[in-house]
């Protein structure tokens, strides 16, 4: 029987589900799942085959959404047989090999997340290539079949990347916040906040903040363990999870933990903490406190912290002079992500100059680009400065 991994000398090509598996295998897997959801022909979506090819592979791009009851515990197996394998000695163990020669690169597997593609090529120039998303694939399918495994299972199937951008993190922290008992899980992810391994630390915070959006369970008890947390954490990717988690929590108000990060050595921590002052803003009491805090964040020298701090400004507290003032002086900011918000604000208050530079910025990085729907939405506030101040007494 040949293996499903094992190509010939030269690219792989075919037809139908084996067309699909070349394509994949080519690095083309986000495609080959928006085929197999749009109208693919039969044969191919329904090919037991090739559902256990992508078990073998790694496909977690093409499982995703297709687990049916014909193929998940034959693909269960085939996943779970990749756990705590070597896949370098695996691919040179079927391809007889044991000098084959090894590349790697990181394929995206959604919009968000990625994992890592190995492919060892034998002398003779055979190759096989796998995806290293089989943690992911095991934690998808066992969620289907009801047999989910602990929340300290899933945290270290996440950790076995140590990547939280990978796709093995992301399928297990989905996984534990999917679990029904909320309570549970945040009293489980409050107790991970004090575990020695920053890696487990950072995936406890995602796991709070998550929950602080979705659910909020026992908030008091959650504000207490932030509280602690962010007074006691020293590592800056833990802290910019527990930032985004208390402010939730918190809601609308002064968020005085948050604020004492203001000036962390850390700009992706400055950075949240201005991304979450608009809680700040919601509240009058609290108004003023805040757009001081933000307005000493747009002088930040990190270009991330400044346009943050804009954003913020703009969006939360426009019609207050503070802003006005921000927004002008960084109309010619250095750093063009600063520069965009600064257009963006001074277009929404009737600026037809800034909103053309905006516009053609948006143009230029092309339809659908963060940079075109700022545009969208700047020409929007551009029409609506236009129709206030035609209605103004001053205009007629």
């Amino acid at each position: 029987m040949n293996d499903r991994l094992v190509y010939p000398a030269g690219a792989a090509a075919g037809e139908g589900s084996a067309l699909l598996r070349a394509a994949a295998a080519a690095g083309y897997g986000l495609r080959v799942r928006e085929l197999l959801d749009d109208g693919w022909s039969d044969s191919a979506r329904n090919d037991v085959e090739l559902m256990l090819w992508a078990a073998d592979y790694g496909a977690y791009q093409l499982i995703r959404h297709r687990v049916d009851e014909h193929t998940t515990r034959s693909m269960w197996r085939i996943a779970r047989a990749w756990v705590g394998v070597d896949p370098v000695a695996e691919l040179r163990r079927r391809l007889g090999d044991a000098t084959a020669e090894v590349q790697r690169h990181s394929v995206p597997v959604d919009h968000d997340d990625h994992t890592q593609c190995i492919r060892a090529t034998a002398a003779d120039g055979r190759w096989a290539q796998v995806q290293t998303a089989h943690l992911a694939i095991l934690t998808c399918i066992e969620e289907r079949l009801g047999i989910g495994p602990s929340r300290d299972e899933l945290m270290a199937r996440a950790l076995a990347d140590r990547d939280p951008t990978s796709i093995n993190w992301s399928q297990s922290q989905l996984s534990v916040n999917a679990r029904t008992d909320a309570e549970a899980t945040l009293r489980w992810a409050t107790r991970v906040l004090t575990d020695p391994d920053p890696d487990a630390r950072r995936f406890a915070a995602e796991v709070v903040h998550s929950l602080s959006i979705d659910q909020a369970p026992c908030r008091q008890d959650a504000l207490a363990a932030l509280r602690a947390g962010l007074a006691a954490e020293p590592d800056a990717d833990v802290l910019v999870s527990l930032i985004g988690a208390a402010a939730e929590y918190h809601g609308p108000g002064f968020l005085p933990e948050v604020v004492m990060h203001a000036e962390h050595p850390d700009p992706s921590v400055r950075s949240r903490v201005a991304g979450e002052l608009c809680f700040t803003l919601m509240e009058p009491g609290s108004r003023r406190a805040g757009v001081d805090v933000l307005a000493a964040l747009a002088r930040d020298p990190d270009g991330r912290v400044r346009a943050a701090a804009l954003h913020v400004l703009r969006d939360y507290a426009f019609d207050h002079p503070v802003t006005g003032q921000v927004i002008a002086a960084n109309r010619d900011d250095p750093d063009a992500r600063v520069r965009v918000e600064a257009l963006a604000g001074l277009a929404r208050g009737g600026d037809t100059a800034a909103y053309g530079e905006l516009r053609r910025l948006g143009d230029e990085a092309g339809k659908d680009s963060p940079l075109a729907l700022l545009a969208d939405a700047a020409e929007g506030w551009l029409r609506n400065a236009e129709k206030v101040q035609a209605s103004s007494p001053d205009a007629r």
